[in-house]
């Protein structure tokens, strides 16, 4: 089962990361990965300090230059390639 975890501090919340964790809930129950993928918020993970993106880890391993606009297309091919 892959762990997504998505940053709703204050900083990654401001950028968007709350309309990326609704985006991922739709694709997850669209997709059918309901019983493949877990959803889970996290705080700080340090990608705005580090100037990453939006803080987002799958299976542990933080994912880069993620926004509000490319995440559900850069975050889709993630996972789709996780599972396959």
């Amino acid at each position: 089962m892959l762990e997504i975890e998505v940053c709703i501090g204050s900083a990654c919340y401001v950028k968007g990361s709350n309309k990326v964790v609704q985006d991922l809930n739709q694709m997850i129950q669209s997709e059918g990965w309901q019983d493949k993928v877990n959803l889970k918020g996290a705080f700080c993970m340090r990608a705005c300090q580090n100037h990453t993106g939006l803080g987002i880890r799958i299976n542990g391993e933080q994912i880069h230059n993620i926004t509000m606009q490319n995440a559900a297309e850069t975050l889709k091919k993630e996972i789709a390639a996780r599972l396959a």
